[in-house]
């Protein structure tokens, strides 16, 4: 009956045919390595305990069912998403990982480029950027999702950092971005940067440095 009630919150009567493919190793395409135990909180107040990950391409969070791995429909109906003790809250069509909390929640948004097998586009170069929807539709058959990319694709990752200021999101991840944030803390922000040698490409150091200046 629990699965049941969970399908229906959580899928949009998805049919789930195709054959699953099991996690080996690291996964290309999401934010862990491996799906692990999470729970889904919804805005109604019910929580589901469920093998998750967030597929950073399709900007989805995919969970396991039954052998298949299937996408959180309706995600706008979802209050926070934990993994490993990681939070996650959806805006803006995509969910955002809560560095840490506060008046001004320090946000960071995975982001990924997918390049698809070259073909030739003249002078001897090659053309191989695919849209996300396109490449989904590779690994989302039936409804269920593969948990390979395709042969000769590749995805490169990344992210973004933001601070949601007065409602809005501020992009947070560089100390420009961060003067215009908190533009009375200049020189605090350069003081601290030179006496922690702050590298913006470390997760922890950006961390570091935000919650030091609110």
């Amino acid at each position: 009956m629990i699965k049941y009630l969970l399908c229906i919150l959580l899928l949009s009567a998805v049919r789930a045919t195709a054959q699953p493919v099991k996690p080996s190793g690291a996964l290309v395409g999401y934010a862990f390595d491996n799906f692990s135990p999470g729970i889904i909180k919804m805005k109604s107040g019910e929580t589901y305990n469920q093998v998750l990950n967030y597929n950073v391409v399709t900007n989805e969070m995919i969970f396991e069912n039954n052998g298949k791995y299937l996408a959180i429909a309706n995600p706008e109906n979802v209050d926070t998403v934990t993994i490993d003790q990681r939070k996650f809250i959806y805006l803006n069509n995509k969910f955002y990982e809560i560095l840490f909390n506060s008046k001004m929640p320090f946000l960071l948004e995975y982001t990924a480029t997918v390049k698809e097998p070259g073909t030739s586009s003249g002078y001897g170069t090659t053309s191989n950027t695919s849209s996300a929807s396109s490449f989904k539709s590779l690994i989302n058959q039936g409804g269920s999702y593969s948990l390979e990319v395709p042969d000769g694709y590749s995805v490169i990752p990344g992210y973004d950092y933001w601070i949601m200021k007065n409602g809005q999101l501020e992009k947070a991840g560089n100390e420009r971005q961060l003067e215009k944030i908190f533009p009375q803390k200049k020189n605090a922000i350069k003081d601290f940067m030179k006496k922690n040698q702050t590298n913006f490409s470390k997760r922890e150091d950006i961390i570091m440095l935000v919650k030091g200046l609110e």
